[in-house]
């Protein structure tokens, strides 16, 4: 009988560390094919590129490939914990006004109550991505009612240039 609970403890255990592990985040990459649409996808995982007490903002990266096209984006989460939900005005990188489109507002993390979020993208050119790859991203947000300072990793960038096979010229960049 010990043998058994000490055999059922070690495969709680096991249990355990197998559920932990898939939990944790993971560098790996997304590419997908849509035979519907003769379109391949390729994105970096979300991260987080801004967080206060009440605020929180996520970005992927993203890549589609058809028809001899690519086009480039930045994906963005903003999720307000404040009683209203963020409306953004404007996205810039430093001097340069970049192109934000909202695609929605939504309740999100309903769990004790709803916090407020909009969705959005910035469509970059291919210099932009591939300068971003290298450098990173720091881009001022404004919003109608509070303006965040959002950091956007370069390994965002560069982890969907590598799932889209796009990586290897990056190496000669500088920013």
């Amino acid at each position: 009988l010990t043998g058994m609970c000490e055999s059922g403890s070690m495969l709680a255990r096991l249990l355990f560390f197998i559920l932990l592990a898939a939990c944790a985040p993971s560098e790996r990459l997304q590419r997908s094919y849509s035979p519907e649409t003769n379109v391949w996808q390729s994105m970096s995982r979300d991260a987080e590129v801004f967080r206060d007490g009440e605020d929180h903002i996520s970005a992927r990266t993203i890549i589609l490939e058809g028809d001899g096209e690519v086009a480039y984006y930045l994906s963005m989460s903003f999720l307000r914990g404040g009683p209203n939900g963020p409306r953004i005005l404007t996205v810039s990188q430093g001097a340069q006004r970049l192109e934000y489109v909202r695609h929605d507002r939504l309740n999100a993390f309903c769990i004790d109550r709803c916090h407020k979020a909009e969705v959005g993208q910035i469509s970059l050119t291919q210099d932009q991505f591939r300068t971003a790859a290298v450098a990173g991203m720091i881009l001022q947000v404004d919003g109608l009612r509070r303006n965040y300072t959002a950091v956007v990793p370069a390994r965002l960038f560069s982890s969907a240039l590598k799932a889209a096979n796009l990586l290897a010229p990056l190496r000669n960049l500088r920013p």
